[in-house]
């Protein structure tokens, strides 16, 4: 069985598309399988990435001060086709801008960050276009029991907690709802979308709101689906995205609600290697249609601090695996594992089986 992505057989290009994330690896093996060279920023530049990309610049975070020395010297010595950005960077909608001043970059421009970061509006929006959501409150509810604090600008579950004290600046409650966590995938054109998959997704541990892992959601039911496509239908008209992006719900037996946008290319991309996705990220719509395949990605975090040795075996279905020396905290992300088989219970099986032989490397 062929594991994904697939990293192999890298193509020569002339057209150079600029990739910048908190990690770049997925999307610039998506740039490189589409026949098109990418350079990456992100914060890791592992092993993988290095061996993907052109050329790889390692950055402390995304924000303008961090990014603009490398933009700078890039604008003197690459001609860049496209930016394209990943996971982190909406949390910098200044150098979004600031990017967009210098490229074309695809996908949703930093006005529409700066909308659905404005909480309080979009919000008030989402009552205006009849989605449902968790109760949310900007003042004390009163009572720390069944809330939630989130950040504005959170990514990826990080920074969501249990209610336990007083919410700051940038944050706010939310109340919390018992449910399984989806996601859906889809692209756009800025009015019109096509759907690509339904997931389930689940965090690292019941009161650690961290993403962990996703798998294509084999049984949600007709009508949840039903209600989130009109949630799309509605949220791309407008806020007119575009490109490829993921929204997140929670659903029960007896109803479902909305619980955020991701308007930027999602890690549930690893789950359709045979779909052209960058052209799909490029035109907005999709021109084929996702296979029946059962598969799963985790993110592995490390129980406790290591340094990678060099000479590491890594097997073929991990990625974004650190170079050698890196010194890895504990619960940093340590890799990427994917599986692929028949169910989804024997995809769960595979993946945990191999999430134990990671652990048994670094941590028996």
């Amino acid at each position: 069985m062929s594991q994904f992505p697939d990293n192999s057989g890298l193509k020569s290009a002339t057209h150079k598309v600029l990739v910048i994330a908190n990690s770049g690896r997925m999307l610039a093996s998506l740039v490189r399988s589409a026949g098109y060279a990418p350079l990456v920023i992100d914060l890791f530049a592992d092993q993988d990435t290095e061996t993907i990309a052109e050329q790889v610049w390692q950055v402390e975070d995304l924000s303008f001060a961090a990014v603009r020395p490398v933009i700078e010297r890039l604008l003197l010595s690459d001609k860049v086709q496209w930016v394209i950005y990943g996971s982190g960077l909406e949390n910098h909608p200044e150098t979004l801008e600031y990017l967009a001043g210098r490229y074309n970059v695809l996908g949703n421009d930093y006005f529409i960050i700066k909308q659905m970061h404005a909480k309080k509006a979009f919000f008030k929006q989402l009552d205006i276009l009849g989605i449902s959501y968790p109760e949310v409150q900007f003042d004390s509810p009163g009572e720390n029991s069944g809330w939630l604090i989130k950040p504005v600008n959170h990514l990826g579950g990080l920074g969501i907690r249990c209610c336990d004290r007083q919410a700051k600046e940038h944050e706010y409650y939310q109340r919390y709802f018992e449910g399984e966590v989806g996601s859906v995938l889809f692209c756009a054109d800025g009015e019109q979308f096509d759907l690509i998959g339904f997931h389930r997704q689940w965090t690292v541990a019941e009161d650690d709101f961290t993403f962990a892992g996703i798998i294509k959601a084999a049984c949600l039911p007709v009508e949840h689906k039903k209600t989130i496509r009109n949630w799309l239908r509605k949220l791309v008209s407008f806020y007119h995205l575009k490109g490829l992006a993921s929204l997140d719900y929670i659903y029960h037996d007896e109803g479902c609600c909305f619980l955020e946008i991701n308007p930027r290319p999602p890690a549930s991309m690893a789950l359709y290697p045979e779909l052209d996705l960058i052209s799909a990220h490029i035109s907005g719509r999709l021109t084929a249609t996702a296979d029946n395949s059962m598969r799963a990605l985790q993110i592995v975090y490390a129980t406790q601090s290591c340094q990678i040795q060099a000479g590491v075996e890594w097997p073929e279905w991990s990625f974004d695996r650190p170079k050698a020396n890196s010194k890895i905290q504990a619960g940093e992300p340590l890799c990427s594992i994917v599986a692929q088989e028949k169910t989804a219970e024997h995809t769960l099986a595979q993946l945990m089986a191999r999430q134990i032989y990671i652990e048994n490397i670094f941590f028996k």
